[in-house]
């Protein structure tokens, strides 16, 4: 949940498009401010990347970047995660001098990641502890940091349907800088695919094989509703694998079919355990979507699935749904720890 490394600046969010362009000259403005950002997009545009780079380009680049994970916060460790002493996931120097999260990154950026995921129980907490960054211990002080969050919903709807606290909205949502998906920068796709391609035939020591034109076409004409990580992936393949019969095997697929293929190769599990994986987190993404659909009445969805009540709830429980009331506001919880669970590590040159 809390990742206190640094991606490398200059790897980041290549490309060379009008759309990028525009991006880099609104973080180059925004760095020069004190102003809290809120960065949004699709997953995988690379808004982490955006805000460590604005982090970069600041006057704070020399202190540190705290990283938060808003939905793995929980409700029994939000005060811990945030403010506490003695954490074992501190680093050392942090735990050396007795300080907690918010305290070892003073003077630095405090980057809150999926805000819109945040439990809305625990918006008005958040709100509460970033007002004047407050840190509690032998005595309350005041602590400086530059505050930069990200998401990919649409927090004026959540604002609108009270899933997401107004006050809080405005708080964040200061400067805005919006991050273009993958299908508006298309010149920009054979740059970021033969650098990915380059990085992981050096990481996989593998040789590096130059991208064919009418290859890069085709990926030219595809959507990437993944956007850069998905690219990413398809990099990989084209490493690991040979060449480019299996990228395009897999984005040349029907539109219905994409859902069931893995975002990533997985070289050492096997297929039996791998296939019981896909169809667990398929299971799940179907029932949650039904469930949505009957506005979380149980009853309904389970008569649309043609399964019984009961059958309903033991699914609900098998594929690691929360029960009862609390289902509709750990939805996104859950929805994101399935996508974290299926998709491959991120890499600094996304």
């Amino acid at each position: 949940m809390f990742d206190y490394d640094s991606y490398r600046p200059a790897e980041a969010l290549i490309g060379d498009s009008a759309a990028i362009h525009r991006t880099w000259d609104q973080l180059q403005k925004a760095a020069l401010t004190e102003l809290p950002v809120l960065i949004t997009g699709e997953s995988g545009t690379g808004k982490e990347l955006a805000a460590r780079l604005l982090h970069s380009w600041s006057a704070r680049r020399a202190n540190h970047f705290l990283r938060i994970s808003c939905p793995a916060i929980s409700h029994q460790f939000f005060e811990s995660e945030l403010c506490c002493y003695d954490h074992p996931s501190l680093p050392r120097e942090a735990l050396e001098s007795k300080v907690g999260r918010y305290e070892w990154a003073d003077r630095g950026t405090l980057f809150l990641d999926e805000v819109g995921e945040l439990d809305q129980s625990l918006q008005g907490k958040l709100l509460y502890a970033l007002q004047d960054f407050q840190v509690s211990g032998a005595g309350e002080r005041s602590i400086d940091i530059r505050l930069v969050c990200a998401t990919s919903h649409d927090l004026e709807a959540e604002v609108a349907k009270g899933r997401f606290r107004i006050d809080l909205f405005y708080r964040i949502n200061v400067v805005r800088i919006q991050m273009p998906p993958l299908r508006e920068r298309i010149t920009d796709i054979s740059i970021l695919m033969d650098h990915f391609v380059r990085l992981y035939s050096e990481s996989f020591h593998t040789r590096y094989n130059p991208l064919r034109s009418s290859f890069v076409k085709t990926l030219e004409s595809y959507r990437w509703p993944g956007n850069i990580r998905e690219l990413e992936n398809m990099a990989k393949r084209y490493v690991v694998l040979g060449g480019e019969e299996q990228v395009l095997s897999a984005i040349m697929q029907p539109e219905e079919l994409r859902p069931l293929l893995p975002e990533h190769f997985d070289l050492t599990t096997p297929l039996r355990v791998q296939t019981k994986r896909a169809t667990h987190n398929l299971e799940r993404k179907i029932i949650l979507g039904v469930l949505e659909a009957h506005n979380w009445n149980r009853r309904k969805t389970a008569r649309s699935l043609d399964i019984s009540y009961r059958a309903l709830l033991y699914k609900i429980k098998e594929v690691g749904l929360p029960p009862g009331q609390s289902i509709k506001t750990d939805l996104s919880k859950a929805v994101v720890q399935s996508s974290e669970n299926e998709a491959a590590p991120d890499n600094p040159g996304l």
